[in-house]
């Protein structure tokens, strides 16, 4: 991500310290957060073997609301999947949801001896990535069929180990992992999804203030707002006053519900037009900056407020869906 964060496990000793009632969600998810985390630099030497790069942003196709990886062909992805189910599979066996699947899930990444077989599977898994971010749900019904596994389950899996994949190619593109990414300059990029893989956010910040090193007069007030992707784990600026989902711009449109006591910045934005909500933290309020995906995780307890008001996440995860 574009913060200099702490690490998910000091992000998990700093949210157990405040609520230790969320002690088994998140030692739960810890393991897979953490492997999540280390990955892209892992992965990234392979994907540096490949021809697969980030397109260069298009201005008139982000106007349109293309993505940088829509409809663009995955082409040698299969290695680095691979690599990444290698760490990723054994940690979702402990997972609940998964350890029934296992089996399946591993046929989608074993390689056949018999070699045309073995092209063939990669085909798949090409094919399997590319219509995850395309949105293709007869790719996406298809695998799961093929692999044995429900769709929830397949693509759950799926997309902790494709979501590393795609944060090393993030950040093998010179100024995408920071504010001089191509997606925040002048505002190119005006959406509130995803514009490296097109998924939806997990959770927003609102920064703090920024000051000019090179001249100690100039700085910002901090304050923009950032959408941080659930999938890649790219960070954008959005509107403050614009819904991430339904697009929605006014004075009227978000509203805030938060704690009334020690709050510490968290909180969740919601749309009064379409009831949707994203959890959000105003770092001008804490201390520390956490892991997003793990402090996603670790507002539960107001995924549980918003619950109870009638409002829908903008990222149905299985944490914040009752």
């Amino acid at each position: 991500m574009a913060l200099s964060c702490q690490s998910v496990e000091e992000t998990i000793a700093g949210i157990l310290a405040r609520r230790p009632v969320l002690g088994p969600v998140l030692n739960m998810f810890a393991p897979l957060l953490t492997a999540r985390a280390a990955l892209p630099q892992t992965l990234r030497p392979l994907l540096e073997e490949t021809t697969l790069r980030l397109p260069e942003m298009d201005r008139e196709r982000a106007a349109q609301g293309f993505p940088l990886l829509a409809e663009q062909p995955l082409t040698g992805i299969a290695a680095p999947l691979r690599a990444a189910a290698e760490t990723i599979l054994p940690l979702l066996e402990a997972q609940t949801v998964t350890r029934p699947h296992m089996d399946g899930l591993r046929r989608m990444f074993a390689v056949p001896q018999e070699e045309d077989a073995a092209r063939e599977r990669t085909a798949a898994l090409e094919v399997l990535a590319e219509g995850m971010l395309n949105e293709k749900t007869a790719v996406l019904e298809k695998a799961a069929a093929d692999a044995g596994v429900p769709l929830p389950v397949l693509l759950f899996a799926f997309g902790f180990i494709l979501g590393p994949v795609l944060r090393a190619l993030v950040l093998m593109r010179p100024g995408g992992d920071g504010k001089d990414a191509p997606w925040n300059a002048d505002g190119a990029w005006r959406h509130g999804y995803c514009p490296v893989c097109g998924s939806s956010p997990s959770i927003a910040y609102l920064d703090r203030p920024v000051f000019d090193e090179k001249n100690a007069f100039l700085a910002g007030g901090g304050g923009k707002k950032h959408l941080h992707c659930s999938l890649c784990g790219t960070d954008w600026v959005f509107r403050r006053g614009a819904c991430p989902f339904c697009e929605k711009e006014g004075n009227d449109v978000m509203e805030i519900l938060r704690e009334t006591k020690d709050a510490r910045g968290e909180r969740v934005d919601w749309c009064t037009q379409c009831r949707t909500y994203c959890p959000a933290v105003d770092l001008r309020e804490s201390t520390g900056t956490p892991d997003m995906d793990v402090q996603a995780i670790g507002m539960l307890h107001l995924d549980m407020v918003a619950a109870g008001k009638g409002l829908h996440p903008i990222h149905p995860a299985f944490w914040n869906t009752f």
